[in-house]
């Protein structure tokens, strides 16, 4: 054999060049699976979190339900969204026995909000009312530290 039919059998042969660029290693069927089931999860999160408590509150400002707890403490203090001192309100922690911690954000002054938690703190029966998902998701927003809020409530006893 001479030098010339070597060059043609072996590629790597000085002189040689391919005319195909290097190929890319081929992702495997794991990779792709894992890409395009997180892909979408990822997706459906960020849509959770940002039009997910819009949804809700839209909901619950048409659908209220009332449910009855027994208040065992109330403390006053001021809500403030997303730790700004601008959009301050007045805010009751209201802890109930059977319900769990609830929280009442209201429009009045700092004196009113004073008055409803003395008179919560005294404890008893109440009924507050709140959106019904709120009331429905109220396990979930235990999981995840959340204080379901209520929009008002009236002494049963």
């Amino acid at each position: 054999m001479d030098k010339g039919e070597e060059d043609e059998l072996n590629p790597q042969a000085e002189g040689n060049i391919s005319a195909d660029p290097p190929k890319k290693p081929s992702r495997s069927l794991k990779s792709n699976l894992a890409f395009w089931g997180i892909l979408p999860t990822f997706g459906l999160l960020v849509l959770a979190l940002t039009v997910g408590p819009w949804v809700i509150t839209s909901y619950d400002d048409d659908h209220r339900v009332r449910m009855e707890c027994t208040v065992t403490d109330a403390e006053g203090g001021t809500y403030s969204p997303a730790g700004r001192s601008v959009g301050s309100r007045p805010e009751l922690i209201i802890r109930t026995s059977d319900c769990g911690t609830l929280s009442l954000i209201h429009e009045f002054d700092q004196a009113a909000n004073e008055v409803m938690a003395a008179e919560l703190a005294q404890g008893g029966r109440f009924e507050f009312e709140l959106g019904q998902a709120t009331r429905t998701l109220m396990g979930f927003f235990d999981v995840i530290g959340m204080t379901p809020v209520v929009s008002s409530y009236e002494k049963v006893d």
